[in-house]
């Protein structure tokens, strides 16, 4: 018995320790609209093209990046992200429930110590065409500048952005469920 016990707080700890990152349960189409930003590199003279949807199947919410990533002009990505305050340094990474145009996606994470557009923590996940859960560690990102901080905390965060990236292709990244864990 005490087994199952320990087990249910275990259980029980592990939710406790998970922020949600989409807030679909709580928020209508607009509010999450507003609190993810879509942005792509023409913001520095690129040619990628894209937009951010919020979409429902089955009474299932979602997020969904797409467009032509396309690395004329020096570009090369499309995403969407949102600013956060993690005040816990105990978490260990993000888990997300994920499908897309099979390929390789990536987090971006920036932190308060970066201060250029093009510095960024990069982790990598690859989407397949039906529903998959995947787990990246903070200590598996990646730096985008030799000159940067090697590791960050989680209370260093202060945005995630989800990525199309580094190659001509026809993205779409659907997002269901996202948490620090």
């Amino acid at each position: 018995m005490k087994i199952f016990f320990y087990l249910f707080i275990f259980i029980l700890g592990i939710e406790i320790n998970a922020m949600n990152l989409l807030e679909f349960e709580k928020n209508q189409e607009n509010f999450i609209l507003k609190k993810w930003e879509y942005v792509s590199d023409q913001v520095m003279g690129g040619v990628s093209s894209g937009k951010l949807e919020f979409l429902s199947e089955k009474n299932q919410k979602y997020l969904r990046l797409s467009g032509k990533v396309s690395t004329e002009n020096n570009g090369g990505f499309i995403q969407f992200r949102s600013g956060f305050n993690f005040d816990n340094n105990e978490y260990k990474g993000i888990r997300l429930k994920i499908r897309g145009n099979p390929s390789e996606y990536f987090i971006h994470i920036r932190t308060v110590f970066l201060f250029l557009p093009w510095q960024y923590y990069s982790g990598k996940f690859f989407a397949e065409e039906g529903w998959s859960q995947v787990e990246i560690l903070f200590e598996d990102f990646e730096k985008s500048n030799f000159y940067q901080p090697s590791t960050f905390s989680p209370s260093d965060i202060k945005s995630i952005g989800f990525v199309a990236f580094g190659k001509d292709f026809d993205a779409q990244l659907d997002l269901m469920e996202a948490e620090v864990f």
